[in-house]
């Protein structure tokens, strides 16, 4: 924090940090929406997730309370969607945001790419973001198994 008595003048110097994962997949972006969109079914390729439930329908400003594995719930908002592009849900951890956009992009007609780009802002946020994205590469990996109906390499 600065604080210039002088003036009165107080400010918060918040950190940021951010990394994007990607995975190619060998499924059409309309296929790869439909596994991202159905919320109800992420426990089936997110080994993380134990259950969920989503306030209203996937659009944004809609609410959802994730269960963890480990029994922690997170309260997401979907603060932008832009189906079927990409979604961005806000999550805050004390005084840290942390959004994350999960984007597909056209590699071919039968093909994409699958984006979580992280990003975090606030006192925690190099070590709150790496926790939250720690296991973003089996997630996308799990992700593209659900879709292909195969073993992820």
């Amino acid at each position: 924090m600065y604080a210039n008595l002088s003036s009165g003048i107080v400010m918060t110097i918040s950190a940021s940090w951010n990394r994007p994962y990607s995975r190619e997949i060998d499924a059409s972006p309309q296929t790869v929406w439909k596994a991202l969109a159905d919320i109800s079914n992420w426990k089936l390729w997110n080994s993380g997730v134990k259950s969920i439930q989503i306030n209203g329908n996937f659009i944004t400003g809609s609410h959802f309370s994730m269960e963890l594995a480990d029994g922690e719930v997170i309260k997401s908002e979907l603060i932008d969607v832009s189906a079927p592009r990409h979604f961005i849900d806000e999550t805050w951890v004390g005084e840290t945001v942390i959004r994350v956009e999960h984007r597909i992009e056209v590699v071919s007609g039968d093909r994409c790419r699958v984006v979580y780009a992280v990003s975090a802002e606030g006192p925690e946020a190099q070590i709150i973001g790496e926790a939250v994205s720690a296991d973003f590469p089996e997630v996308l990996a799990g992700l593209a198994k659900y879709v292909t109906g195969r073993a992820a390499e």
